[in-house]
């Protein structure tokens, strides 16, 4: 590879991480538009997450099969879902079969902001896959060793 070709690759990735920044202030927006100002602040992606889960299964999720679904630490679910609760977008329950474990259930207002996070997965969801009907399969080969790579790359930093 020459080296003008790795600066126009490395512009590349510049411009896809600046673009990718915006678009996530944009989500962020619109989710403040369709839930309202009062539920919104900066949630990461793995609050955004765990709240869809949840919102899916409700009663049937705890820290350890989120921690699995999601392949995170318990404790970062745990950092997650205490935040969620926190602001009342999460609520614990138990079952009466088993009242040591804790399991979690969405909020009326939880609900509201996982299906404004699903809409939006499902829309990015949409993109990518006509965005990857352009590559043949050998080209997406690539581009999933390229994105293996620099998330290899990120997690050694």
């Amino acid at each position: 590879m020459t080296l003008n070709k790795r600066k126009e690759a490395i512009e590349a990735v510049q411009y896809f991480i600046m673009n990718r920044e915006k678009n996530i202030r944009n989500r962020s927006m619109l989710i403040e538009n369709t839930v309202g100002s009062d539920s919104v602040k900066n949630w990461s992606m793995t609050q955004l997450h765990i709240l869809s889960l949840v919102k899916r299964h409700p009663c049937q999720l705890n820290n350890t099969s989120l921690a699995t679904e999601l392949n995170l630490s318990k404790s970062a679910i745990t950092k997650a879902i205490n935040t969620l609760i926190q602001h009342h977008l999460v609520v614990t329950a138990k079952k009466t079969d088993n009242l040591k474990e804790i399991y979690y259930e969405a909020t009326d207002q939880g609900k509201q902001l996982a299906t404004a996070h699903d809409k939006l997965h499902y829309q990015a969801e949409e993109k990518y896959y006509e965005l990857f009907s352009h590559f043949n399969d050998e080209e997406i080969d690539v581009i999933i060793r390229f994105l293996n790579a620099w998330l290899r790359t990120s997690e050694s930093k």
